[in-house]
């Protein structure tokens, strides 16, 4: 897997990778992480993808909000629900 490109965000890492024909495009957000797949062929290019990438931003940060309050829930079991 090779690393073609990273996008700026102020709150998490955005990779963009090309490995078995697909652009693997991966969110990472302290220990949680998103990877979406887009096949290099059809996808449009690097470019096309890193506007993909970003038009997912504000779901992919509502995503980690819930994994964030899933983890924790797992985590600590005999905790209250708020």
């Amino acid at each position: 897997m090779r690393t073609v490109a990273q996008i700026p965000h102020r709150a998490m890492r955005i990779v963009v990778q090309e490995w078995n024909d697909k652009y693997h495009v991966q969110f990472v957000w302290g220990p949680l992480e998103q990877t979406y797949r887009l096949p290099v062929e059809g996808s449009g290019g690097l470019e096309s993808v890193r506007e993909f990438a970003s038009r997912l931003v504000p779901e992919v940060e509502q995503m980690f909000l819930q994994m964030k309050e899933t983890r924790a829930a797992a985590l600590n079991p005999d905790s209250p629900k708020t």
